[in-house]
């Protein structure tokens, strides 16, 4: 304790505070120096740069022109006034008028105001977020709240997002729900079924593509399905592809390749000639929990040229 306090001493002597301005500052310091340094070229007569000190009584009737003096400081601090070519003065009488002018300009500075401050509550995304960073509780509450209020865009405005009963409720159920799983863990969970599919896909239009520009994976194809899909928990899952569309025969086997994470896990043959709406095939594989990026393609669509 005796160091922690010795410590803060001598920090505090290392920095001390600048003693304020005495009141007639103006009058005893500002203004004898401005004669001394300034009037020759500022003055009523000559009024180089457009300014005249002269004019500047008084403390009040300086600061009622805050432009003119912010200039004044700018150019006491890069040392362009007194100019170079003139005598320069004392370097504490310097300082001495650059504090005030520095302190007053901020005294006597407009408060800003910015009018009434909404109370913003969290939209969805950052509830869920919050949750999970400050308890490790990370089965989405927020999934479960009305969608949240959108305003130019953008859904995270205070002035937007309003509180309805209907979500205060939500909030009600899903802070039992935080609670208890922060203190006793997460709860078994349920088999569920996610379905993942792509929002439009238009069969009628194929580009042939050459040899030397295929791929062979069916990665890029737009009949390939990918998106990001988050595991509630680690686990062993199911996944299954469901097809769509007609098969002619006869033809080689459809291979449809199962990715996860870019890493091709499984790769399963369908022979049925015809339509293949409705047929469906997949595997069993172990995924730890969070977003992962899943994808299902189909290998070698076109074939190939002789001697490639």
């Amino acid at each position: 304790m005796l160091v922690a306090a010795c410590g803060a001493a001598v920090l505090a002597q290392q920095a001390p505070t600048r003693k304020p301005a005495p009141a007639n500052a103006f009058t005893t310091t500002v203004k004898p120096f401005l004669e001394q340094n300034c009037y020759m070229c500022h003055n009523g007569t000559l009024q180089s740069g457009g300014l005249n000190l002269e004019s500047y009584r008084s403390a009040g009737a300086a600061m009622a022109d805050r432009e003119h003096w912010t200039h004044v400081l700018d150019k006491l601090q890069t040392g362009q006034m007194p100019p170079a070519s003139s005598p320069q003065p004392p370097a504490a009488e310097k300082e001495a008028v650059t504090d005030w002018v520095a302190a007053e300009l901020a005294r006597t500075a407009p408060k800003p105001s910015a009018g009434r401050v909404t109370a913003r509550r969290l939209n969805r995304s950052e509830y869920n977020n919050t949750v999970r960073d400050l308890l490790g509780v990370d089965f989405q509450p927020g999934d479960d709240f009305p969608p949240d209020d959108t305003g130019y865009g953008f859904d995270d405005i205070g002035d937007v997002l309003s509180m309805s009963p209907a979500l205060l409720s939500k909030y009600l159920s899903a802070a039992d729900k935080v609670a208890r799983d922060a203190v006793y863990g997460p709860r078994a969970l349920k088999p569920t079924l996610a379905k993942e599919e792509p929002w439009y896909i238009d069969f009628t239009t194929r580009t042939e593509m050459s040899p030397a520009g295929y791929d062979e994976t069916g990665l890029n194809s737009n009949q390939a399905l990918h998106v990001i899909h988050r595991f509630p928990a680690e686990g062993d899952y199911d996944i299954v592809a469901l097809l769509r569309g007609t098969r002619p025969g006869p033809s080689d086997p459809l291979h449809v390749a199962f990715w996860i994470d870019g890493r091709q896990l499984k790769v399963i043959d369908y022979t049925r000639d015809g339509e293949v709406s409705g047929e469906k095939d997949g595997f069993r594989t172990h995924i730890t929990a969070g977003h992962h990026e899943l994808a299902v393609s189909f290998l070698e669509q076109y074939h190939k040229k002789q001697g490639h």
